[in-house]
């Protein structure tokens, strides 16, 4: 009886790595939308956001990400509050995981994410600096 679980236990374990999602880099191409919660120098906020990805076969990424406030305390421009901006981002996805992470071009911003599945991603925004930034956002794929 002993040597049946283990058998069973055996093959459990090794059937486990084949339960795992796999992805292809067109996976997280495209327009994710939705909203993220944000704390930054000026306070606490919701935004919608929107991320464009455009994500080559090598995993490599170009992007913009886009926000607008809905509610709370906003952003900064310099020394002046802000109410949505636009970033250009580039970074770099591993289909094999799902996870990908991004860099804002002109400020500190750094991103890691996820692909919950192939319509719905998770991300995490800090920024260090003067105007520090943490952000989470929860995404789906905007299909027009």
């Amino acid at each position: 009886m002993l040597r049946l679980r283990s058998t069973v236990a055996l093959g459990l374990l090794l059937a486990l790595p084949a339960c795992t999602t796999s992805f292809r880099t067109s996976d997280l191409d495209g327009t994710w939308i939705g909203r993220d919660h944000t704390i930054n120098s000026r306070g606490q906020s919701v935004t919608s956001k929107e991320i464009v990805l455009q994500v080559g076969d090598n995993g490599l990424i170009n992007g913009t990400t886009t926000w607008a406030l809905i509610d709370g305390a906003g952003g900064n421009d310099g020394d002046a509050p802000v109410a949505g901006d636009t970033e250009d981002i580039i970074g770099v996805f591993d289909a094999t995981s799902g996870e990908f992470y991004l860099v804002e071009t002109e400020e500190r911003g750094f991103w890691r994410g996820r692909m919950l599945s192939r319509d719905r991603i998770q991300a995490f925004l800090v920024q260090s600096g003067d105007k520090p930034v943490a952000a989470v956002v929860r995404l789906q794929r905007r299909t027009d």
